[in-house]
C-alpha cells in the first residue's frame, strides 16, 4: 500500500480474509480511499462468532464498507441508491446502499469510482 498510513486493522483484514490474488486490488482501493475521501476515517465495524468484522469508512455515519469473499471483493456504499451513476457500474436493490464489485487493479481504477467516493464524503456528514 502507499506511503499513506494504514489502519493495522484494514491491514490485518487484507492479509488474512483477502484471497491472495486480489490482495493487489484491496490495497489499490484502499490507498484510492485515502487519496480521493481523506475526510472519512478507516476503522472495523461488527465482528461476531459467525461473521467477521469488516472495514468500514465513515464521517459523521459510516460511508463504505468493504468486504472480502472467494470470488472477489465488494465496496458497499452505504447511501449508494442517492448516488449520481452515469457509468452504471453499482449494483444492488437495497433501500439505501448500493455495491461495486471488483477483483483486480483495473476494476479500481474504472474512471467512476472517484466521482463515487466523492458521493460517499458527501453522504456521510
Amino acid at each position: 500500500m502507499g506511503a499513506a498510513q494504514v489502519d493495522s486493522n484494514i491491514r490485518r483484514y487484507i492479509d488474512t480474509r483477502v484471497e491472495p490474488k486480489f490482495i493487489p486490488a484491496a490495497e489499490r482501493l484502499v490507498d484510492l480511499i485515502a487519496e480521493q475521501a481523506p475526510e472519512l476515517s478507516p476503522g472495523m465495524r461488527g465482528g461476531t462468532e459467525k461473521y467477521h468484522s469488516v472495514p468500514v469508512w465513515r464521517g459523521k455515519r459510516d460511508a463504505l464498507v468493504l468486504s472480502a469473499a472467494k470470488t472477489g471483493l465488494t465496496l458497499s456504499f452505504v447511501k449508494g441508491a442517492t448516488f449520481l451513476d452515469p457509468h452504471g457500474v453499482l449494483g444492488g436493490t437495497g433501500v439505501s446502499s448500493r455495491t461495486y464489485r471488483f477483483r483486480n487493479l483495473a476494476d479500481v481504477q474504472h474512471p467512476a469510482l472517484p466521482e463515487l467516493l466523492r458521493q460517499a464524503v458527501a453522504n456521510s456528514q
